[in-house]
């Protein structure tokens, strides 16, 4: 049986200010379009098993949601383009080997993490994807150590 696919998005409950500094950041050198950016922490996680009972669980891993200053969800978050930014040679397998040895989770088979960038672009459909692709490449990715992704 394939392994099932859950999307995991967790972001603050406070105001960000990495994302803040990014906005003006990029508004500062020209992105006269982005209108806000927002961030936030992206697992992809390959699991055997029940998919509901795995969401119950991996949500209240505090290594990854705080509660007191974390929301989750198990959808993309709303924004009109996403930029997800990666780390080349990051399998996630200290975080899988956490999950799996020190938690309990052994259905996990796989993690892929991220960042996910979200940002509010006043343009057309057709100018959304050059402005993300610009902006990605001055400012969310080093691509020394770093590729990303338009979502």
């Amino acid at each position: 049986m394939p392994a099932k696919i859950i999307e995991m998005i967790v972001s603050l409950k406070v105001p960000d200010t990495t994302a803040i500094t990014a906005l003006q950041t990029l508004q500062k050198i020209g992105f006269s379009k982005i209108k806000d950016v927002k961030r936030a922490d992206y697992y992809k996680f390959f699991i055997e098993g029940n998919e509901e009972k795995f969401k119950n669980q991996i949500c209240r891993v505090d290594i990854l949601v705080n509660a007191n200053k974390h929301s989750y969800s198990f959808s993309m978050p709303r924004g009109n383009v996403s930029i997800l930014v990666k780390n080349i040679n990051d399998a996630g397998t200290g975080l899988l080997s956490t999950l799996k040895k020190r938690l309990g989770l052994t259905n996990i088979k796989k993690i892929e993490k991220g960042t996910l960038w979200i940002l509010d672009i006043d343009a057309d459909y057709n100018e959304l994807n050059k402005i993300a692709e610009k902006a990605a490449r001055e400012l969310f990715v080093n691509e020394n150590y770093q590729k990303y992704r338009i979502l």
